[in-house]
């Protein structure tokens, strides 16, 4: 018998019913989520400084974009629901027939957060699958331990089990939620835990949403403003979106490499543990990965 068995098929049977795909219930399940960031924004911003996101302006896109990726849902839910006509060839327009498209949600997701984006990879993915008429199961990062636990505590303190449910857990733990058909799952990390999720998934046919690493190379020729371009990369940070590394012309690579140690220093100072602006994201074991 899994683990989470029962949980699973409670959701099964509440999205069943079909109330999940009313309007009514995808706002309620909307306006939930937005109570549980704002009534709770500075003690998720207090535990995720705890985690590794010490600089303020971190932890506040943290909350914010929660928040307002539920207003921005609330403000379109109403144009996605509708039904879109769809062209038709044109021997069947000329008997009558007509083509209509209808956004149904999946059913049951599945979302697995990182340990990077402690809400935004995780709660705002949960937004856009409640505001498609989905419920969900969210697997919590166990690098996140003071995140991971506040919400565990917040998560049935808002919502129903039957709509939206919050599981920590390891490995073993993953592995048996990864057993069940799953109607959707989504996950952004490493490529490693990708590829087992996506094995997994394949058992059960489920599709998925995977974003895995990302390393967005930025390119630096010999004209460029080597000061300026070395400060906006290294600024950049650790998040997916930004540069991992640079390409640079081997007539300027010396200067860039040293302009670059300069921003470093300008941005953390000369040890950037002691600096509140640094998150710390990356771990030793991650380090060692990407040194291989």
């Amino acid at each position: 018998m899994n683990l989470f068995q029962d949980l699973f098929d409670r959701q099964k049977r509440h999205f069943a019913t079909g109330v999940p795909r009313s309007r009514g219930w995808r706002i309620e399940q909307l306006d939930r989520m937005s109570r549980l960031v704002a009534e709770n924004e500075a003690a998720l911003q207090k535990t995720i400084a705890q985690d590794f996101k010490t600089a303020s302006q971190e932890q506040i896109f943290e909350t914010r974009a929660c928040l307002d990726e539920v207003a921005f849902q609330k403000s379109q839910l109403d144009e996605w629901i509708k039904p879109v006509e769809a062209p038709v060839p044109r021997a069947l327009a000329a008997t009558g027939h007509r083509g209509v498209v209808y956004r149904d949600p999946y059913g049951l997701a599945l979302i697995i957060g990182p340990f990077n984006g402690p809400l935004t990879l995780l709660l705002r993915p949960a937004i856009t699958a409640l505001a498609a008429g989905n419920c969900c199961i969210l697997k919590l990062s166990m690098a996140l331990a003071a995140t991971s636990s506040l919400l565990a505590d917040l998560v049935p303190k808002f919502f129903e089990p039957e709509a939206v449910a919050a599981l920590a857990g390891h490995r073993e733990e993953t592995t048996e939620l990864l057993k069940l058909p799953f109607d959707f799952i989504f996950f952004t990390g490493s490529t490693s835990t990708g590829n087992v999720v996506a094995r997994a998934a394949a058992e059960n046919l489920t599709p998925v949403l995977l974003q895995l690493g990302g390393q967005n190379p930025a390119l630096v020729d010999e004209t460029a403003n080597i000061r300026d371009a070395a400060k906006k990369i290294v600024w950049g940070g650790q998040w997916c979106t930004f540069p991992g590394y640079a390409y640079v012309h081997q007539s300027i690579a010396e200067q860039f490499v040293a302009e670059a140690k300069a921003a470093l220093i300008g941005l953390f100072g000369e040890d950037p543990k002691s600096n509140s602006d640094y998150s710390r994201v990356i771990s030793a074991r991650e380090v060692t990965a990407s040194q291989d």
